[in-house]
């Protein structure tokens, strides 16, 4: 950072905003527009967060390195157009013409597609704005935030009585707007993830604008896969167990949705892992390493940690599926409820603390307040509900049990996050809602008796 980003940052955000404040009224109902340009401001607000701690606080670390290694990308278009034009689209391999601006990039050397992917990314954002990294992050705040928004027009349109509730659960929870906001994979991977929930609930869900909610989903999935594949790995199937639970409402016979339930489950899952299969042939992230690869990152991001006390203790297992699936509690319950208050050993992991905290109370009033029987009974009745926690509690697992600290897992969990709050939000306001109902009907009946009670 250094003084343009004090003078031409501001113009960004003001422009941005401008533009943004112009196309509301396209890109959302009355009654959502208030959030809007709040949402909007929150992830400009995180994006800068961001790279002010970055910078001024660790002294350094991803975003900056993603930013110096896209900026020599980005120089490459000043000195030859050709080689720029190759960076961006041509493939990672050796060229006498791109080698120059490639030379000092660790990622090409270690043919990391999906972080050079993202340089790629970050370089054409430095050429929008000249090399200025705060506007860059501005830049990636703003996709962020577009797919927020679409996620979010998509659970309003669910469930409208609830629009207030779900805006804090996918626009305002701060781990997300702070990680989700900044020049990072998070902001794209986000972004991404809320394009492909919108086009699947109304273009599949809803069978609106198919054509384009499949451009907007693909789009969405390109981006994610590109950069953290892993994030689709979990999604697709719960999108996939959610179409399945809506055909399974069509049927009239109550036998044959008795039965569809375990066979759709099997067939939605089965279809999955072919997909996992085919997408991950031959790749790090084939089926038959995802163990081991799990432990090795587990052992070595704990003893990473270590020095800096953030790590926490991952139990030892074999490197294998079933052994590895023996820690789906442990793994779900670090990413949902740690760090503990006591655990957080910095400002971030305090934040994130506070959240985990908030976790705990959110899944504790719920079963206080509607009960284990209503919750489930609410889960199975609400389709939406059943795949966000599908999602949460897969994802959570995953990264619970490969991260081994809590400030990589403080990151990592990012895209869970809204699912879960959303999911635990509907149960509360499903039931609270049935409460009031039959409380407004014991009391109009009480109170204006029959002829015959008379």
């Amino acid at each position: 950072m250094d003084f343009r980003d004090l003078l031409i940052t501001p113009v960004y955000i003001l422009v941005i905003s401008f533009v943004m404040y112009a196309l509301r009224r396209q890109l959302s109902p009355p009654h959502l527009r208030k959030f809007f340009m709040p949402a909007l401001m929150a992830k400009f607000a995180g994006a800068i967060a961001l790279g002010l701690i970055y910078f001024f606080y660790y002294g350094g670390g991803d975003t900056d390195l993603y930013y110096i290694l896209g900026r020599y990308i980005t120089d490459s278009f000043y000195n030859s157009p050709s080689a720029f034009f190759k960076l961006i689209f041509g493939p990672l391999e050796y060229d006498p013409e791109t080698f120059p601006y490639l030379s000092m990039n660790m990622f090409y050397y270690r043919k990391d597609h999906d972080t050079y992917f993202l340089l790629r990314l970050v370089a054409v954002a430095n050429l929008l704005t000249g090399s200025v990294y705060s506007a860059s992050a501005v830049l990636f705040a703003t996709f962020s935030f577009l797919g927020s928004w679409a996620f979010y027009l998509a659970m309003a349109h669910m469930y409208p009585p609830y629009y207030r509730t779900l805006a804090i659960a996918v626009l305002f929870i701060p781990s997300v707007v702070f990680w989700g906001s900044g020049l990072m994979k998070d902001s794209i991977t986000f972004g991404g993830m809320g394009l492909v929930v919108h086009a699947f609930y109304f273009g599949i869900i809803q069978r609106k604008n198919l054509l384009r909610n499949l451009l907007i989903g693909a789009l969405g999935f390109f981006l994610v896969a590109s950069i953290k594949i892993y994030i689709m790995y979990c999604l697709i199937p719960a999108l996939m167990l959610w179409l399945f639970l809506r055909f399974r409402d069509n049927m009239r016979s109550k036998l044959a949705k008795a039965l569809s339930v375990p066979f759709l489950i099997g067939v939605g899952g089965t279809l999955s892992l072919l997909a996992v299969l085919k997408l991950t042939a031959d790749t790090a992230y084939s089926l038959d390493k995802i163990a081991a690869k799990a432990e090795v990152t587990a052992t070595y991001l704990h003893r990473q940690a270590e020095g800096q006390g953030s790590a926490y203790e991952i139990p030892e297992f074999d490197g294998s599926l079933t052994g590895l699936l023996k820690y789906v509690p442990y793994g779900v319950t670090v990413s949902l409820f740690r760090p503990f208050l006591w655990e957080a050993r910095s400002p971030v992991q305090l934040v994130a603390a506070i959240e985990a905290t908030f976790f705990i109370f959110l899944t504790l009033r719920v079963l206080y307040k509607v009960g284990l029987r209503k919750a489930v009974a609410t889960i199975f009745a609400e389709h939406f509900v059943f795949a966000a926690l599908a999602f949460a509690l897969a994802f959570s697992f995953a990264v619970g049990v490969t991260s081994g600290n809590f400030g990589t897992l403080v990151r990592y969990k990012i895209p869970m996050m809204p699912f879960y709050v959303a999911a635990l939000t509907i149960i509360l306001e499903k039931n609270k809602r049935r409460r009031l109902i039959r409380q407004i009907q014991f009391a109009s009946t009480a109170s204006y008796p029959t002829y015959a009670q008379a």
